[in-house]
């Protein structure tokens, strides 16, 4: 039960406000390694579940060391950071499809999310500019993952809703970063992307030890 309350707390309480800091210091290295931490706070639970409960959480697991590389590179390369993300996101996409069959609540939630992601896209076009046939993949595969992740909720077990609430916080995460990233942004909001995201990442990591 401890390290169920410690390894949050170690990634929004310590990684987090490190990350934070070397970052605004300039000291990239190093705020990556510390943000790199973070998601590896939310590999700690996958693993041990993929050890001792279900082999199928091997693929979260797999999913959770790709993002973990991700955010380390992505401060220093956007592409090579996306294209880890993208290979991430589908691991989890085999993952919770492997959980919970694809159900009409997976196929509504698709609908609902690339609905919203192009008319974003749309609006946003301008500033996207010639960024906008990789941006379109990767926020098809994007939507795809969280789709699957909210559509788990149909199978109403924790593991279920603890994807279910992953998946859409990790929507508003990419939602708002790809907003800062087209935009200029208070640094509050920089805080609230890091926080939705790492809150993703904690619930897809520790929904494996309920399966």
């Amino acid at each position: 039960m401890i390290w169920k309350i410690g390894l949050p707390a170690i990634c929004l309480l310590v990684c987090l406000p490190l990350f934070m800091y070397y970052k605004k210091s300039l000291q990239y290295a190093l705020g990556a390694m510390f943000k790199t931490c973070g998601t590896l706070c939310a590999l700690i639970p996958a693993l041990v579940a993929a050890l001792r409960l279900d082999p199928h959480c091997w693929i979260c697991v797999i999913a959770l060391v790709l993002h973990a590389a991700a955010d380390y590179i992505l401060e220093f390369n956007m592409y090579i950071g996306a294209g880890l993300f993208a290979a991430g996101h589908i691991c989890y996409i085999a993952f919770f499809t492997t959980l919970f069959p694809v159900s009409t609540l997976h196929m509504v939630c698709l609908i609902c999310l690339v609905a919203l992601s192009a008319a974003i896209m749309w609006r946003w076009r301008q500033n996207i500019g010639k960024k906008m046939s990789l941006m379109a993949v990767y926020v098809g595969i994007l939507c795809v993952m969280c789709a699957c992740a909210v559509g788990c909720f149909s199978g109403a077990s924790t593991a279920g809703i603890l994807i279910a609430c992953g998946g859409a916080l990790f929507f508003v995460s990419d939602a708002m970063l790809c907003r800062r990233l087209f935009f200029s942004a208070p640094r509050p909001v920089d805080w609230a992307i890091m926080i939705t995201y790492y809150c993703a990442q904690l619930l897809f990591g520790f929904s494996c030890l309920y399966i």
